[in-house]
């Protein structure tokens, strides 16, 4: 069944959830580097800017997620996945400035449960997304490696309710 080939990455998101890894720390402040001062850290995805946003508004800023151009999946769930999973925990992957997000949401409701940056480096990640682990609109959780608790393969940023 097609929905069954996402599995394997949702197994790893949920996993990377019940092993909390603790390595969120605030970052320490270093000085810039010479030449850059005043200069503002890349930001390739605007994760801030898309939590509480539903999949449509998401693909909007984000473009075609990379599930629409694989004919075994879809970026949407055909009628018989639909039936299976309820339209839930379906996922859609995006691609920008070299940086990957997953968005999993419900594809009968269309929201979106969480977003995940993909990357072993948190501080990288926190940049690349715009991602700050004081805020108060989401939670910043790490997803660490299922074989590996100590290694990280993403951040998952959720809504605060």
């Amino acid at each position: 069944m097609r929905a069954f080939c996402y599995l394997p990455l949702l197994l790893v998101l949920l996993a990377g959830l019940t092993s909390c890894s603790g390595s969120q720390t605030v970052s320490e402040t270093t000085s810039p580097a010479p030449g850059t001062v005043g200069a503002a850290p890349a930001v390739a995805i605007d994760v801030p800017a898309l939590v509480g946003r539903n999949i449509d508004q998401v693909r909007r800023v984000l473009g075609t997620p990379r599930e629409a151009r694989d004919q075994k999946v879809g970026a949407e769930p055909t009628a018989e996945q639909m039936k299976a999973t309820k339209g839930e925990d379906w996922i859609n992957t995006f691609e920008r400035q070299g940086v990957t997000l997953v968005a999993t949401f419900n594809a009968r409701t269309r929201k979106v449960r969480d977003l995940v940056l993909v990357g072993t480096d948190e501080d990288e990640i926190l940049q690349n997304g715009n991602l700050s682990l004081t805020a108060t609109d989401y939670i910043v959780l790490p997803v660490a490696n299922p074989q590996n608790n100590r290694e990280l393969i993403g951040m998952r940023v959720v809504a605060r309710k």
